[in-house]
């Protein structure tokens, strides 16, 4: 008799275990959807991004999610097929976490600075340090401008931005304007949601522009952001030739937006639009004029700087 009697109570028990599991993923997903819809760039999209994330969760979709971990995974996988920069993080404050907001990177940026035999300047950034224009002394300021210095006499000069996940739009406009002449008309203008615009062209152009030294940009898949605006600027500039693989193709920038209980998501909330393509690379990536596994990208424009090799 107590066995029956047992059953509903079982039941109640996994009815009422089944709720709590829904209302611990559903409280999350309302406050990802609501930061969405207030901060994306596209205000319109924006709503229609949040209300598709909303119903979703209505009909269930994430009410299995029970780990805070695994809901940011499944949020950021859902998300980001709709704009490259989504991305879902959670932490408990506790030094448990899942997915990451990832640290701002530090340093110069500047991985290595060489000449290569051959007279091939080569700079490889690991990303795009950020400075402020007027002050000449700062020190990522004075870090690009003696490695720019260093290749300067350069036969042609490799900027090598593999795995290179953005950072600075002051940063990537200073370089671009280090190869293309003064007051060309290449640079991003990035597009915000109250309908302001913020050119990447410099305020202060690099003094002495390189401007017919042959110039190629290493790129792969893991390439991003500002990584590929300034692939992006110099290709559509016809200023050089991109080798290797396929950007990442994560135009729009943005930052995170903290929702309550650990959780915070990356909102776009601007769109840079190119003055040559009257469009960017957002979901397309930066192709390679010459395609080659990343790993061979250095010696194919090595190869290229040096021409055919004679009979």
């Amino acid at each position: 008799m107590s066995r029956i009697a047992s059953i509903p109570t079982i039941a109640l028990a996994l009815l009422f275990a089944s709720g709590a599991g829904a209302q611990t993923a559903r409280k999350p997903v309302a406050a990802v959807a609501s930061a969405i819809e207030d901060n994306y760039f596209d205000a319109a999209r924006g709503k229609t991004i949040a209300d598709d994330l909303r119903q979703a969760s209505a009909d269930g979709a994430f009410d299995a999610l029970t780990e805070p971990a695994k809901l940011a995974e499944a949020l950021t996988e859902r998300l980001k097929p709709l704009d490259r920069h989504f991305r879902v993080t959670w932490s408990d404050g506790a030094g448990r976490s899942g997915p990451s907001a990832p640290r701002p990177p530090s340093g110069d940026g500047i991985e290595r600075v060489d000449v290569l035999p051959g007279n091939i300047g080569y700079l490889k950034l690991t990303h795009f340090a950020n400075f402020e224009f007027g002050d000449r002394d700062a020190p990522v300021r004075r870090a690009i401008d003696a490695a720019l210095a260093r290749v300067a006499g350069s036969d042609a000069i490799v900027v090598d931005l593999r795995d290179n996940r953005g950072g600075s739009p002051n940063m990537v406009g200073y370089l671009v304007s280090a190869f293309t002449p003064r007051g060309a008309d290449i640079y991003n203008t990035f597009h915000a949601r109250n309908g302001g615009t913020t050119s990447e062209a410099p305020a202060e152009p690099y003094a002495q522009p390189m401007l017919t030294v042959p110039l190629y940009v290493l790129i792969n898949g893991r390439t991003a952001s500002a990584g590929e605006a300034f692939s992006y600027t110099v290709k559509n500039a016809k200023r050089a030739t991109i080798v290797g693989e396929t950007s990442r193709g994560a135009a729009n920038p943005g930052g995170f937006v903290e929702v309550g209980d650990g959780y915070a998501v990356f909102v776009s909330d601007g769109t840079p639009v190119s003055p040559v393509t009257k469009t960017n690379w957002e979901g397309t990536g930066v192709a390679p004029d010459v395609a080659v596994p990343a790993a061979e990208a250095l010696d194919k424009a090595t190869e290229l700087v040096r021409g055919p090799k004679s009979i």
